[in-house]
């Protein structure tokens, strides 16, 4: 009985150990955070203490914007949507949508 219990805590530990080695959590990381994929730019945004904070822009393959996300603390404030890199849809943190401009774009799959 004291065998099983222990085997379990083991595993329990040892599970929970790795889980938390996958998240990188780090309260001093502030600055630049740039993700670029095969010689290309796909993401840029900002950090403030471990936060996303500012303003985060989303590539397409080609090179063009997809999206930018304004956040402040981690919290998403507003999201605006691109096509031919011209702003098309913008939707508030309250998810009020407001259509900047007529696109070709399918706006239900946003």
């Amino acid at each position: 009985m004291k065998i099983n219990i222990l085997l379990f805590l083991l595993i329990s530990f040892s599970f929970s150990k790795s889980n938390s080695q996958n998240q990188k959590v780090d309260s001093t990381e502030n600055g630049k955070f740039v993700r670029v994929e095969k010689n290309e730019l796909k993401l840029y945004g900002y950090y403030k203490n471990s936060k996303r904070h500012k303003i985060w822009t989303w590539y397409n393959t080609d090179g063009t914007l997809n999206k930018q996300i304004k956040y402040k603390k981690d919290k998403i404030v507003w999201v605006l949507y691109f096509e031919n890199n011209k702003a098309w849809l913008k939707i508030n943190r309250k998810g009020k949508r407001k259509i900047i401009r007529a696109c070709n774009c399918r706006e239900q799959d946003y």
